[in-house]
């Protein structure tokens, strides 16, 4: 799954970079910028580090889908990157509203992603294409969600997927 500059694979990995890919960088940049967040930009891709308050959850598609419709349910939705392959991958960015306690468990298929850590964001390229938003987010809607409403609602899509 790509999540940090080492495993996106573009760049000097061999896919061949344009201009159209590099004003797609250049406008994503800035608006991430104007909502706020700290990105970096590399020859691999534009990244979100991630701090203290924020963490990342990274999950099958087929999880992912059901836990950002009951994110929306709830309107908790917030931004969702879709990292595209042959086992597609969804990360939530998510608010780290206290210490992540060291007793919470995450299902096996559910992944943290913590400082000093960063996520590649959309349009960084993977060798599978570019990165998506499952849930892009907006001036009105820039904000995570708490990791604990994420994780509980991965928890029982999880479960649910295990008794199918």
């Amino acid at each position: 799954m790509s999540l940090t500059t080492a495993e996106t694979g573009t760049g000097s990995a061999g896919i061949p970079q344009n201009r159209g890919h590099d004003r797609a960088i250049g406008e994503a940049v800035a608006g991430y910028r104007l909502l706020g967040w700290q990105v970096s930009v590399t020859e691999q891709g534009v990244f979100l580090p991630l701090g203290p308050a924020t963490t990342a959850l990274a999950m099958p598609a087929r999880i992912g889908s059901r836990v950002l419709a009951d994110l929306k349910s709830r309107m908790l939705a917030g931004p969702v990157t879709v990292i595209p392959g042959p086992r597609e991958h969804w990360i939530f960015l998510a608010e780290l509203v206290a210490l992540l306690p060291t007793h919470l468990k995450a299902p096996p298929e559910v992944q943290f992603v913590r400082s000093p850590h960063r996520i590649a964001l959309p349009p960084t390229m993977t060798r599978y294409g570019s990165l998506r938003w499952a849930n892009p987010p907006s001036h009105s809607r820039h904000w995570f969600p708490p990791f604990t409403a994420v994780l509980a609602l991965a928890r029982t899509a999880a479960a649910e997927d295990q008794r199918r």
